[in-house]
C-alpha cells in the first residue's frame, strides 16, 4: 500500500511549489537536466553570516521558566539554585526565507531560531540555528543546559515537498542522557510503554544537556577531564527523514568551552597553574593569562561547510531519488554562497565543520595564484589536540566531522598579500565518495574557493598556539589507552557491506532500531572494529555518546601529524578523541570506547546522510 510516508520518500506528496527535486523540475521544464535553470552567482560578494547566540531566559530560584518541563530533564535542574542555577534555552523550528546569495531570491527553508519571548517579533535572517557558546559544568557547580525545542514547521496535512515535519534534535557530540541523544524513532520500552522522542507542529521537547565531562558522576574524581568536547553542532536526527530535514536547514553550531573555574581534580589546571589565574577557559585569550590563550572572542570564527542546489527563483533543488548521496553545485560558509571574511593581520581560530549530505573535502589556504600555505591543527571534534600540529596543507575533513585550525594572517605582508581563500581540491564525482582512497585521495590542481579572506591591517595580538613545556608545545594532553586496558577489552566487529542493493551490518540489513545490536555494559572500554566492505563507497560513521580512540587503521597506527602529510585525518589515540570515523573503500578502523554515565539505547550510522536514512543505522544500548 502507498502510505503518505513513501510518497514523501519519492518525492510525490504536495505540489512542487517552493522546493523542487530533480524529477519533478525536468517534468516541469521538458529539460534532460534541469540545467538551464541554474543560475549563475558571483563569487564573493557576501560577508560571511555570524549566527548570534541565543538568550538564556531567566528564572528566580523556585520559579523555573515552565510548569511542564519534562520529568526527566527536571532531574538536571535544582529550582533552589543551591547547587547552580541551570540556563534555559527556547528554540523554534519554522518556516522562513533567507537570502543564500545578493543575487538570489530569497529561499524557503526549515530553520531553527532563537525562541526567547523578547524576540518573539524579531525577524532572525540567518539559515543556521542560533549558536550556542557554553561552558561545561564544573567542580563547584552544577551548572546544566536545558533546551526547549517547538515545533512550529507546517502540520502533516500543510506540508508540501520534500522533508518530514516530525522530528528529532541530535546534539552531535554531546554528552548526555539517552532521552536527550536526539533518537531517530519513539522508543517501545520493554513493559510495551511508548516513550515519545519525536515531536509534530505544536508540540515541544525538553532537552537537558549537562555538559559534564564523562565520568563526572561515578569516578568520584569529577570526571575525565581530557575529554571535553569544543566544536559540537545541533541538527535534525528523525527516521528517514535526516537528509531531506538537515538539506532544508534544520542545523545549528553548540560550541563547548572550558569550565569558567579551575577544577583542583584536574591534573591540566594543576600543571598550567604557572600561567593560569582566574579562568580555565581556553577561547579567553585577551583578559585571561590563566588561559591557555588561544584567538578568541572575535578571531574565534566558526565555519559550517555545505552545498545546495537553487532553481531561479531561489527554491531549493534536491533529489530524493539519489540514494547514493546528493551533493549540491553552490559551495556555503554559515549559509552564505562563497562569502568573504575580512580579517586583521594576526592569529584566528577557525572552526570547519563538514555539515553537508554527502560531500568530502580537502581543505587548502591557497592565495589568487593557487600558491598554497600551512595552517596549524589545534583540534578535531573530540576538542583540543594534546598538542598543536603545525605546517598542514591540505586536510581531509569528512561529513559530520570538525576540525579547528590557527591561521596567523601576520605571515602575509602587505602589500603582496591582499586576499586569501579557502580552497576545496577533492575530485569526488558523487554521493559514493571521493575519487582514490583514504590514504591518497585524488586532488585537483586548482579547486574551489569556498572563502575568501580579505586582509586588512596588523593589530596587537596576545594569543598563542600552545603552552611551551620545554618539550615542544602542548595543548591539552592526554594519556593514551594503556597496553593492559586494550589487553582486557572485549573486542566487537562491525562489518558494513552493500546486500542486494541495501546496507547490511555483520550480514544482517541494517536499520532495525527494534534490534539491539551491542549492549556495551557502563564503564568498561571495548574494541570496535569498523570494517567497510561495501567496495568503492565511503562511509564517515559517527558513534555517538562517546568519543572513540583510533588504535589502528588498516593494521597500522593512524596518522599522527608526523612524516609526510597527504591531508590524512589526525586520529591516533593520544593525539586526538574522534566522534566520527572515515571508512574509505576497503578500510578498516580499530577503536577504542567506553561509555561513561549513561546508560540507555543509542545509535551509530553513517554520516552520509542519504545512507543514514536509506537504514545504515544500528542501535546500541549500554547496560
Amino acid at each position: 500500500m502507498m502510505n503518505r510516508r513513501n510518497l514523501v520518500n519519492l518525492g510525490l506528496w504536495g505540489s512542487a511549489g517552493t522546493l523542487l527535486s530533480w524529477p519533478a523540475l525536468r517534468a516541469a521544464t521538458g529539460s534532460g537536466s534541469g540545467s538551464t535553470l541554474r543560475p549563475v552567482l558571483t563569487p564573493f560578494l557576501d560577508p560571511l553570516p555570524l549566527p548570534p547566540s541565543p538568550l538564556a531566559i531567566d528564572w528566580a530560584p523556585n520559579q523555573l521558566p515552565w510548569n511542564d518541563i519534562d520529568p526527566e530533564a527536571l532531574t538536571h535542574v535544582d529550582p533552589s539554585q543551591r547547587s547552580g542555577k541551570a540556563t534555559f534555552y527556547r528554540i523554534v523550528s519554522e518556516v522562513r526565507k533567507v537570502s543564500f546569495h545578493s543575487q538570489l531570491p530569497k529561499t524557503e527553508i526549515w530553520g531553527y531560531r532563537d525562541g526567547h519571548p523578547s524576540l518573539a517579533n524579531t525577524p532572525y535572517s540567518y539559515a543556521l540555528g542560533p549558536t550556542y557558546r557554553r561552558p561545561l559544568s564544573n567542580h563547584n557547580a552544577f551548572i546544566g543546559t536545558i533546551v526547549r525545542h517547538v515545533n512550529n514547521l507546517p502540520t502533516l496535512q500543510e506540508h508540501r515537498g520534500f522533508g518530514e515535519p516530525r522530528t528529532s534534535v541530535h546534539q552531535h557530540g554531546g554528552h548526555q542522557p539517552s532521552r536527550f541523544d536526539g533518537y531517530p524513532t519513539d522508543l517501545t520500552r520493554p513493559d510495551g510503554s511508548v516513550d515519545k522522542l519525536t515531536f509534530k507542529h505544536g508540540e515541544h521537547f525538553d532537552y537537558a544537556y549537562p555538559l559534564v565531562d564523562p565520568g563526572f558522576f561515578s569516578d568520584g574524581n569529577h570526571g575525565a577531564h581530557t575529554e571535553r568536547a569544543a566544536t559540537m553542532w545541533y541538527h535534525d536526527h528523525i527516521i528517514d527523514f535526516t537528509s531531506q530535514n538537515v538539506y532544508r536547514g534544520l542545523a545549528g553550531l553548540f560550541l563547548v568551552h572550558d569550565t569558567p573555574t579551575p577544577d583542583p581534580a584536574d591534573p591540566n589546571a594543576q600543571a598550567l597553574r604557572v600561567h593560569l589565574r582566574d579562568t580555565d577557559d581556553e577561547t579567553n585569550a585577551a583578559e585571561a593569562p590563566y588561559a591557555l590563550q588561544l584567538p578568541s572572542g572575535p578571531y574565534d570564527i566558526p565555519l559550517v561547510l555545505q552545498e545546495k542546489s537553487f532553481g531561479l527563483n531561489g527554491e531549493l533543488i534536491y533529489d530524493v531519488f539519489n540514494t547514493d548521496g546528493f551533493m549540491g553545485e553552490k559551495y556555503l560558509v554559515n549559509g552564505m554562497v562563497q562569502p568573504y571574511l575580512p580579517v586583521k593581520r594576526r592569529k584566528y581560530r577557525f572552526r570547519f565543520l563538514n555539515g553537508s549530505n554527502s560531500r568530502f573535502y580537502q581543505l587548502f589556504l591557497a592565495d589568487k595564484n593557487g600558491r598554497t600555505y600551512p595552517m596549524t591543527q589545534i583540534a578535531t571534534e573530540g576538542g583540543l589536540l594534546s598538542r598543536p600540529v603545525v605546517r598542514r596543507n591540505g586536510i581531509l575533513l569528512g561529513m559530520a566531522e570538525r576540525i579547528e585550525v590557527v591561521i596567523d594572517f601576520r605571515d602575509f605582508k602587505y602589500p603582496e598579500f591582499s586576499e586569501l581563500f579557502i580552497e576545496n581540491r577533492l575530485l569526488q564525482d558523487d554521493g559514493r565518495g571521493p575519487n582514490g582512497t583514504f590514504e591518497r585521495p585524488e586532488l585537483a590542481a586548482r579547486g574551489t574557493q569556498i572563502l575568501k579572506f580579505r586582509l586588512e591591517e596588523e593589530v596587537y595580538d596576545p594569543s598563542r598556539v600552545g603552552i611551551d613545556r620545554g618539550t615542544g608545545l602542548e595543548l591539552r594532553p592526554f594519556v593514551k589507552v594503556s597496553a593492559e586496558e586494550l589487553g582486557k577489552a572485549p573486542v566487537r566487529t562491525f562489518r558494513f557491506e552493500r546486500t542486494n542493493g541495501q546496507w547490511a551490518i555483520n550480514g544482517q540489513l541494517a536499520g532495525d532500531l527494534d534490534r539491539v545490536i551491542a549492549s556495551p555494559k557502563l564503564g568498561v572500554g571495548e574494541i570496535w572494529r569498523l570494517i567497510n566492505k561495501s567496495g568503492g563507497w565511503w562511509h564517515p560513521v559517527h558513534i555517538h555518546h562517546e568519543f572513540a580512540r583510533v588504535i589502528k587503521r588498516n593494521g597500522k597506527p593512524p596518522f599522527d601529524g608526523t612524516g609526510p602529510d597527504l591531508g590524512q585525518s589526525l586520529e591516533r589515540d593520544g593525539l586526538a578523541k574522534k566522534d566520527t570515523l572515515v571508512l574509505g573503500p576497503n578500510s578498516e578502523v580499530e577503536v577504542f570506547v567506553k561509555f561513561e554515565n549513561y546508560k540507555g539505547p543509542f545509535v551509530f550510522h553513517c554520516h552520509n546522510l542519504e545512507h543514514e536514512d536509506h537504514q545504515m543505522m544500528a542501535r546500541f544500548d549500554v547496560v
